[in-house]
């Protein structure tokens, strides 16, 4: 790496390569010799004796007998605002050199962007215990080479900004078995933007850390490559987990593994993911607590995986979801292996290659609404306990020689909740199924725990007789009925539910006999659980 002096003058150029700037440019980024100078994450005032002619107007300043001295310990680290400026910049000049500098002279010259960013974080004040920014403004390409550096590696009170394309070069097929930034075992990071093409190993990795920010997170691996996870943020590095992360937004494309995953990780908070192409998870959380996601939308058509466009796997416990949006993904959301106490606000799953939502091994999980639409299994399925879903339509809309779509929801579990759904062709063999006398059943458009047409027969006693409308002797159940074909006469029944020791049936009987026969379309619900 050399350290050569970079230019001081000429013309500023922008190419397909990148911005590149001259130092002046450069330093007048970092506010050098302007107003920007004198913020830096803390407040600042010059006091001299007023000979200053360039900037006369902060100097002695007079407020009321009170002098403006040490300002610069005002701690502004919590506003979170655009405004402070970084500490170290990096760009590129006209040759392909790239440069960092701070506002106190010249940090390090190179060719790669990797190393020469390094350089610029390694600069920071050390010991420090506020963020210091580094900017990388010129867009650079990691050599595939093996003594090439390829990770930037971010200790704590860090702040990195890659508004810049970090291209990491690869062997079709293969990745740069490494990653673009690391964090492990530090405190207080941010990466406020980070762009990354190619094919590295991963974008981001964080171990084992505390207090992560992430601003807007662009990742777009080559087709042909074999990256591994886009974001990982896990508790891998042996030291405890992760805690106290924040992601803002992330666009992803391609890749063999997940875009964003998480796993040993307390208190997430996810704005939006955006996905298009992934083999794996748009957003995977495991072994993850007390986790909001804003809204995660994926679109893998091309996935021979069976992973999920969203799932909670591992141990998670208490997950909020705004939204979740999948197209044909190999499933749309999958809640699974001792992951309670989650909730999903809205979903809108097409063409899902197994089924829309499976949820398994799980206890608390409610989905409260939403489209299922054309899966190539069951719309729904649960095998657990306490498992909510209400107002989804679920549909298979597909010509009848194609559906596949075997159930609108099967449920198998205790103290489930099924209430509100429109179900109507939504479902080859059931739209509804229900094995325990514990899950209520209510409300349903298309189908309860029973439902058809029958025909109330003039004259018969009773008019009709319905059989297994349910199998559990502890099932509580309510009609709701209503006539198929206009009679001019009139006409009423009553009906009651009867055990015959193996099952229900429904008895319905005359009360007003019309003189003909009256179709009947019922549903039959099983709307309490538990009643004693």
């Amino acid at each position: 790496m050399g350290t050569q002096d970079p230019p001081t003058t000429g013309p500023q150029t922008a190419t397909e390569e990148g911005l590149k700037l001259t130092r002046r440019t450069a330093l007048a980024l970092l506010g050098v010799g302007s107003i920007g100078a004198a913020m830096t994450g803390s407040s600042a005032a010059d006091h001299g004796d007023g000979s200053d002619e360039v900037r006369p107007w902060n100097q002695n300043v007079n407020a009321n007998d009170h002098d403006l001295f040490d300002l610069h310990s005002i701690d502004v680290e919590h506003v979170f605002t655009a405004a402070r400026d970084a500490d170290v910049i990096v760009w590129k000049d006209e040759a392909g050199t790239f440069h960092a500098d701070s506002r106190d002279g010249h940090v390090e010259s190179g060719e790669g962007v990797m190393e020469v960013t390094q350089a610029a974080v390694d600069s920071l004040t050390e010991g420090r215990t506020t963020k210091e920014k580094v900017l990388v403004v010129s867009s650079g390409t990691v050599s595939n080479e093996p003594d090439e550096r390829k990770t930037i590696e971010l200790p704590s009170h860090t702040v990195l900004d890659v508004p810049a394309t970090i291209d990491v070069e690869y062997e079709p097929g293969e990745h740069s078995n490494d990653v673009v930034v690391r964090a492990q075992n530090v405190e207080n990071i941010e990466i406020p933007r980070l762009n990354v093409r190619g094919g590295p190993w991963m974008a981001i990795r964080v171990l084992s850390c505390s207090n992560v920010k992430l601003g807007h997170i662009d990742v777009r691996f080559a087709a042909d490559s074999n990256a591994n996870d886009a974001i990982r943020i896990d508790d891998r590095a042996a030291a405890g987990r992760t805690t106290d992360v924040q992601l803002n937004s992330a666009y992803i494309e391609n890749g063999t593994q997940h875009s964003v995953e998480t796993y040993g990780v307390d208190r997430v908070q996810i704005g939006q993911v955006l996905v298009d192409g992934v083999e794996g998870c748009a957003v995977i959380l495991n072994d993850t607590r007390d986790a909001t996601v804003n809204s995660v939308i994926g679109h893998n058509p091309e996935s021979t995986t069976r992973y999920a466009t969203f799932r909670c796997a591992n141990g998670c416990r208490n997950v909020s979801v705004g939204q979740v949006v999948s197209r044909d993904a190999p499933r749309g959301i999958h809640i699974t292996t001792d992951s309670n106490d989650v909730t999903i606000g809205e979903v809108n799953i097409v063409g899902a290659r197994n089924r829309g939502i499976a949820v398994d091994g799980v206890e608390n999980v409610t989905i409260q609404g939403g489209l299922v639409k054309n899966v190539d299994e069951e719309g729904f399925i649960s095998y657990g306990d306490c498992i909510s879903v209400s107002n989804l339509r679920i549909v298979d809309d597909r010509p009848a020689n194609e559906r596949t779509q075997t159930h609108a929801i099967q449920f198998t579990g205790t103290n489930g909740r099924i209430v509100n759904n429109d179900v109507r062709d939504g479902g080859t063999e059931d739209l509804i199924h229900v094995d325990s006398p514990t899950t209520v059943v209510s409300g349903n458009v298309g189908d309860g725990v029973a439902s058809g047409t029958t025909t109330l027969e003039s004259s018969a006693d009773p008019a009709a007789r319905i059989e297994g409308v349910a199998d559990h002797h502890a099932a509580t159940l309510e009609l709701r009925a209503s006539a198929a074909t206009d009679s001019a006469a009139a006409f009423a029944w009553d009906h009651y539910f009867e055990y015959t020791g193996q099952e229900w049936e429904l008895v319905i009987e005359w009360r007003t006999d019309p003189g003909e026969d009256l179709e009947l379309d019922y549903i039959v619900d099983q709307p309490q659980a538990n009643i004693s």
